[in-house]
């Protein structure tokens, strides 16, 4: 049996992130909304604190950008297919709603004191305010590949040239290749990064 607080949660994730996101398309797996694109795929995560508790739930809002090509790179340890279901951490691009908003870390409370108007309409500000206008920017892969080629927040420098490398955009990959040494990489980090540049005809 649920405590109050845990139907107080599962109620504001219905009440904001499944009514807004269903209608558009995201399916709902444990706390993940995935929304699967011509080329790339969205994902909105509503993580927990690892000190949560029955009577008193921390969670927070991770949003992604999915791309099967940087995947089968970075995440393929086991010569699996795409997953249909990918998660949040197996993203190219990871954002937090503080980011999002401007804000610091920023993490909500529920508790049997919660009021779930108010966190609801919260959640729904979050969304339609920040979390949508985010991905609706990067909702085509085109788009993604430009607003890398001109962003240099959205994702870091080695990120960058695997993704652009496995996209077979090899003269963007090499530009970023030539950016690591100025960078803050370690040794053994600029060696693997040299390797797959090789590997991949970059230099």
């Amino acid at each position: 049996m649920k405590t109050e607080t845990q139907e107080k949660f599962d109620r504001i994730i219905k009440e904001s992130f499944i009514e807004i996101l269903k209608p558009l398309g995201f399916k709902k797996k444990a706390n993940n909304f995935y929304l699967p694109l011509e080329k790339i795929g969205h994902i909105i995560n509503i993580q927990k604190s690892y000190y949560s508790t029955k009577d008193d739930i921390r969670f927070t809002i991770n949003v992604g950008i999915f791309s099967p090509e940087y995947w089968l790179a970075c995440f393929n340890y086991h010569n699996k297919d795409v997953p249909a279901y990918p998660t949040e951490p197996e993203c190219l691009i990871r954002k937090r709603i503080g980011w999002m908003r401007g804000l610091d870390d920023t993490w909500y409370t529920v508790t049997t004191t919660t009021d779930v108007e108010g966190l609801v309409a919260e959640m729904k500000y979050n969304i339609s305010g920040f979390i949508l206008p985010f991905l609706e920017k990067l909702n085509t892969e085109q788009k993604l590949i430009n607003e890398l080629e001109t962003s240099e927040t959205l994702l870091h420098t080695a990120a960058k040239m695997t993704f652009f490398a496995e996209l077979k955009l090899l003269d963007k990959a090499r530009a970023e290749y030539r950016k690591i040494s100025k960078e803050n990489y370690n040794p053994y980090q600029i060696a693997s990064l040299k390797e797959y540049a090789e590997k991949q005809g970059l230099i």
